[in-house]
């Protein structure tokens, strides 16, 4: 149902420090009609061009804290942090050289979890603009 509106052009960039491309990022949105503590996030797996993303690489960004996105699918991941409906979270991938400004194929599967119900799993491929 939201499937096709998890992921979005807005915010696809290059991400750069200290005069250089260090990754890349982009932004979803949730796959539910409501809010969820990130800690119920039960996957992100993003493909960019083919290329499946190595986990280890990428960090979550959101409301101006960032974490290893390998962290927040502990068990001991704190459960007060919300994503909530319409907000974006942003999903930083820490690669050499970040990505080449233009068009690319990027598609990413979103699990999340939800009280009294199995895992919803929304799957979205788009071609993104990238600044």
């Amino acid at each position: 149902m939201y499937d096709k509106h998890i992921l979005t052009d807005e915010g696809a960039r290059s991400i750069w420090e200290d005069g250089k491309k260090v990754g890349y990022c982009v932004n979803l949105k949730i796959n539910y009609y409501r809010g969820l503590p990130l800690c119920c996030v039960d996957e992100i797996a993003l493909t960019v061009d083919g290329e499946e993303v190595d986990p280890a690489t990428m960090y979550v960004q959101h409301n101006g804290r960032e974490y290893p996105y390998l962290e927040i699918l502990s068990d001991d991941f704190p459960t007060d942090f919300y994503w909530l409906f319409g907000e974006k979270l942003r999903v930083v991938v820490k690669k050499d050289g970040g990505i080449e400004q233009g068009r690319h194929k990027v598609k990413v599967v979103l699990k999340t979890r939800r009280s009294y119900t199995p895992t919803m799993v929304a799957e979205c491929e788009k071609e993104l603009t990238f600044a």
